[in-house]
């Protein structure tokens, strides 16, 4: 991450109940904890594998337990792609963001081909190329956020 900038990853996707729209939030504790985390967040970098055409139900649950709350409105956010087979679920999973009110930052979203590779997350930083890819793209997010805070600012 660029000097200042803060990367967090979640640990409550895997821990979250199933999603049932009977069930408020305020009802589960971690369903808070997921609440208040995307609501923290200035942005979303998102990389999920394609399953079946489609991204993995867990990360469905988790977005699905947020639609009925701000956690999402204006969240801008970008996706990093493992495989170029993979387009359906980052079309998908943008959809459903975008739904949610979510605003995605597509020049920051990128591909890195990496179907086909055994390459672990210290190989592929080491890559020259992905690491390379991987920088500009989140350098882009970055910027956008950037930008968007001093627009809001200058607004208020």
């Amino acid at each position: 991450m660029p000097q200042g900038v803060e990367m967090h990853s979640t640990s409550c996707v895997g821990r979250l109940p199933l999603f049932n729209p009977d069930v408020q939030p305020e009802d589960s504790e971690i369903v808070l904890e997921w609440a208040r985390e995307m609501r923290a967040a200035d942005g979303l970098i998102v990389s999920t594998p394609e399953y079946a055409r489609g991204y993995p139900g867990a990360l469905k649950n988790a977005f699905d337990w947020l639609v009925g709350t701000d956690a999402c409105v204006n969240k801008p956010f970008m996706l990093l792609n493992a495989s170029a087979r993979g387009t359906t679920a980052q079309s998908t999973l943008t959809t459903v963001l975008e739904t949610m009110s979510g605003i995605h930052i597509d020049g920051a979203s990128t591909t890195i081909p990496l179907l086909g590779t055994s390459l672990d997350v210290p190989d592929i930083l080491a890559s020259t190329e992905f690491a390379q890819r991987i920088r500009a793209s989140v350098l882009t997010f970055v910027a956008e956020l950037e930008q968007r805070a001093i627009s809001d600012h200058a607004r208020a």
